[in-house]
């Protein structure tokens, strides 16, 4: 296998990042689900390439895009979907606020799992939608669903949101969860959106399953939202993929597409999607062994420096859920430490909901150097905090 060096640290500055809008601040940013870890060097091959040609003009999707998409879907989730099922959109939150604008009125009832990614959420209640939340149950550093308050919300609602694996716990769904959850779909005849994008950062020994590859009923009645952002380090080109398997639903997606103006792709997102999809296996397999060492190197340091520190056993996404509430500090007090005394930001609990207090969320596909870096910046901070006491 070759070598691949995910320790080059790259400065960002300049790029306008949503991660590093820290204003000149001193601050190691741990939050924002995009990596510190560049692009493989053949995309960006192909697309200095691209960007050399000095014409940035309307692009077309290639004649073999759903076909290159179906691959990969295979290969790696051992999914077999048919290549016209599958339909661009930039974004999958697009997609989300595109289906319940076109698919639901005003006033339905739609279930998402909480703590939640937020921009999801977002989405129902700014589209004027009611938001229906269950709460996980939260036992032993692990996330289960409460089957019975879920089947409550479906006999009200019309939709359901699935984010798999589940962002911000990073839980991996069970075949057997995935199972139930599409036995009540049915039963309510509840449509399921579900949100696949950090499929491919599954650490666990089993491949990714989407939901709607064990039901039937789920297949005709579901979006599957696929992307290469997250895998590749590609957000900003926006590019998704969503997998509608109802000819008619697919065509009124494609119909609310071009009513919103959504058509052509972005000059450099088709070469980097096909150069992923083609040639990324190994890369991303390096990938995956090096935040493999990121999250052991992680819970170790938690267990010798911060013992009130629990990282929830989810198994899926870079993103590690930490359990802080041992510490009996407010998240006001954690912020304070964290982003005014140490200098590193993270996702904060509140962000996700209620159910959300207590914890933060650390982004590790990060150059090894700024994760110790932000850690050992936390742990020397200790003493200049108020407040803030560890069980050594």
């Amino acid at each position: 296998m070759k070598v691949y060096n995910f320790d080059k640290v790259i400065s960002r500055d300049g790029t306008y990042s949503a991660k590093y809008n820290n204003k000149g601040r001193d601050i190691i940013p741990l939050s924002v689900a995009d990596m510190d870890i560049p692009v493989a060097d053949f995309i960006v091959s192909e697309l200095s390439v691209a960007n050399q040609k000095g014409i940035y003009g309307y692009t077309l999707l290639s004649d073999d895009w759903q076909q290159v998409a179906a691959q990969w879907y295979q290969r790696h989730y051992s999914w077999k979907v048919n290549p016209e099922h599958i339909v661009f959109c930039p974004r999958v939150v697009q997609a989300v606020s595109l289906f319940i604008q076109n698919f639901t009125q005003p006033g339905d009832a739609i279930v998402s799992l909480t703590p939640a990614y937020h921009p999801i959420s977002h989405a129902v209640k700014v589209n004027h939608r009611v938001l229906l939340e269950s709460a996980l149950l939260y036992r032993d550093h692990h996330y289960e669903i409460d089957f019975a308050d879920l089947e409550d919300k479906f006999k009200m609602a019309c939709c359901f949101i699935l984010i798999s694996p589940h962002n911000p716990t990073g839980t991996i769904w069970s075949e057997d969860n995935l199972r139930k959850i599409a036995s009540l779909a049915e039963k309510y005849n509840v449509f399921i959106i579900s949100d696949d994008v950090h499929a491919d950062f599954n650490f666990t020994q089993k491949q990714h399953q989407t939901i709607s590859s064990i039901s039937s009923y789920v297949a005709q009645n579901s979006f599957i939202c696929t992307s290469p952002a997250k895998t590749f380090n590609m957000a900003g080109l926006e590019i998704a993929n969503i997998v509608i398997a109802n000819d008619k639903y697919r065509e009124q997606f494609k119909l609310a597409l071009i009513a919103a103006g959504i058509h052509n792709p972005g000059y450099f997102s088709v070469p980097a999607f096909l150069c992923a999809y083609r040639h990324g296996d190994s890369w991303l397999a390096a990938l995956k062994d090096y935040l493999v060492e990121n999250r052991s190197w992680v819970q170790s340091f938690c267990q010798a420096h911060f013992p009130d520190w629990f990282v929830a056993s989810g198994g899926g996404t870079y993103m590690l859920w930490i359990d802080y509430r041992a510490m009996n500090i407010s998240e006001e007090q954690l912020r304070h430490w964290f982003v005014s005394l140490a200098g590193v930001e993270m996702s904060w609990g509140s962000d996700f909901g209620d159910e959300g207090l207590g914890f933060f969320r650390v982004n590790i596909a990060t150059p090894r150097s700024n994760l110790t870096q932000a850690f050992e910046r936390i742990y020397q901070s200790i003493p200049f905090t108020t407040g803030v006491s560890l069980h050594e």
